[in-house]
């Protein structure tokens, strides 16, 4: 039987891609579409869409389906990353598959996409965590490495999109890590409260949300090595 720990091990999801097909954490592209399109269709005709952790989610290929072929899907099993380019090559000539760690991004040349988009992928690498309210320091330097990789392949008018259920109150604040980033937050769901974090490279977190959420779940703003 899994664990939450197995979440973070690279052999766990070896294992798992060698039979799974597809698999939708949270919810399904149908959930959040009209939140992601929205933002999507503000940017230049056929942006650089980079999914980050993108496992066997079919999100890539609705966005292709919906029209946005330039789209590079990363992920840290090649074990996924072969399979997928097996699978979906004829279908979706324009995608591009590369096996790389999010927290790096080491193969992806600096700011060379205008979105990044990432579902579940965080929450995965904190599977470790005791509490959500303290942070420890390896939890802080996982997050500050991925918004530092994320930031970095970034054109300087980027957007990044979180799809998540971790709560804003601690999510906000471990974004606002990053004093250069803007911040907005926007729920979706019926039965199950969802987010979307918002992230622009060329605005300024609004001052009422950076006050709001700078008072909660302080930790996750604390510098490393202060616990």
């Amino acid at each position: 039987m899994e664990k939450n720990e197995d979440y973070a091990k690279l052999e766990y999801w070896d294992r798992r891609f060698e039979q799974e097909k597809c698999y939708e954490w949270l919810c399904d592209f149908d959930a959040f579409s009209q939140l992601v399109l929205k933002r999507l269709k503000q940017l230049k005709p056929n942006p650089r869409i980079l999914h980050v952790g993108c496992g066997s989610s079919q999100l890539s290929m609705r966005l292709y389906d919906a029209g946005f072929h330039d789209i590079t899907n990363v992920d840290f099993s090649e074990v996924l990353i072969s399979s997928s380019k097996a699978r979906y090559g004829e279908g979706y000539p324009e995608m591009r598959w590369i096996c790389d760690d999010m927290t790096s991004l080491c193969r992806l040349p600096s700011k060379s996409y205008d979105v990044v988009l990432e579902k579940a992928t965080i929450e995965a690498l904190l599977v470790g965590e005791k509490s959500p309210w303290s942070p420890s320091d390896s939890a802080l330097k996982m997050v500050d490495d991925v918004f530092s990789s994320i930031n970095r392949v970034l054109t300087s008018s980027g957007l990044f999109l979180s799809i998540s259920f971790t709560q804003p109150h601690f999510r906000v604040p471990a974004l606002l890590r990053r004093s250069d980033w803007g911040v907005e937050v926007e729920e979706f769901g019926d039965q199950f409260h969802f987010y979307c974090y918002v992230v622009r490279m060329d605005r300024d977190t609004d001052a009422a949300v950076r006050e709001k959420y700078g008072r909660l779940a302080v930790d996750w703003l604390r510098e490393i090595g202060n616990e």
